[in-house]
């Protein structure tokens, strides 16, 4: 309860009201906002956290339609579940993008970790095994339940799930040794979104901590047979990023250490929070 807050203007800090313990873990209860007093669930051992601005009517239509595209993104991760840990391809491509990231994110055990958008959990149960703790994020509460009973199944108990969106986490300025983020900001559907999200994974973490964020690559073979921008099944938004593109969204708030594309269709790019705040020119 230490590293989180409300994700709503307030900001505030949480209670918790627990009803049911597993494994020293809440399995149903409630966290309560000291300061608008909104109730959040726990249900199933996952913390229902995601704003009250996913439901709300906007002000403008360009907030009307980035949280129609999350709403609708969120629908389809949720429908997909199955097919998605069916996926061969994706197996197949985890035997090379795992150990690549784990050698960018340089996991201690002491490590407090955030995973920002953790899906069913193909990566958590490995990055579980390499630090402390994991406050894993996601909005699919279809996902999160999956990745629960992975975890419980494999025996794994230091993995907090949250469902929250990415782009207004939950959490306290400064708490994560380390961030990662696999395969989400390029499904971010406005170029707004995707500036907080970055530095809501930026606001997360320690000063001098790594962060490891990967995301589409507009390669040679994207330009020849597929499209910058487009929609996958269900209506899933996505972006291909260009590499300056990609550096110039992270470099806001973090200090870009790499960004490789040896991972063929995915950049990954190695960054360090800064010990002190940037100075912005006039």
């Amino acid at each position: 309860m230490v590293l989180l807050r409300c994700p709503h203007g307030c900001k505030s800090n949480l209670q918790l009201a627990a009803q049911n313990e597993k494994h020293g873990r809440v399995e149903t209860g409630q966290i309560c906002c000291d300061g608008c007093g909104t109730v959040y669930p726990i249900l199933g051992g996952i913390a229902r956290m995601l704003p009250k601005h996913l439901h709300a009517q906007q002000e403008t239509p360009e907030q009307e339609a980035e949280i129609r595209l999350k709403l609708i993104e969120m629908a389809a991760r949720d429908a997909q579940v199955e097919d998605y840990d069916n996926m061969t391809h994706l197996a197949l491509f985890g035997k090379l993008e795992i150990p690549f990231t784990l050698r960018q994110l340089n996991l201690r055990p002491t490590d407090v970790l955030l995973e920002g958008g953790c899906g069913t959990g193909r990566m958590t149960q490995i990055f579980a095994r390499k630090c402390k703790s994991i406050v894993a994020i996601d909005f699919s509460i279809e996902s999160l339940l999956s990745c629960r009973q992975k975890l419980d199944r494999l025996g794994i108990h230091n993995v907090d799930l949250i469902q929250a969106d990415i782009c207004a986490l939950p959490t306290h300025d400064e708490q994560f040794h380390k961030v990662v983020s696999c395969g989400v900001v390029e499904h971010v559907p406005t170029p707004e979104s995707r500036a907080e999200m970055i530095a809501e994974l930026a606001r997360t973490a320690l000063p001098g901590s790594k962060l490891v964020i990967s995301a589409y690559k507009h390669s040679f073979y994207t330009r020849l047979f597929g499209k910058k921008e487009g929609e996958h099944s269900g209506g899933i938004y996505f972006l291909r990023f260009h590499h300056r593109e990609l550096h110039t969204l992270l470099s806001t708030h973090l200090h870009v250490e790499l960004i490789s594309g040896l991972l063929v269709y995915y950049f990954t790019a190695r960054c360090a929070k800064p010990r002190h705040p940037r100075k912005h020119k006039a």
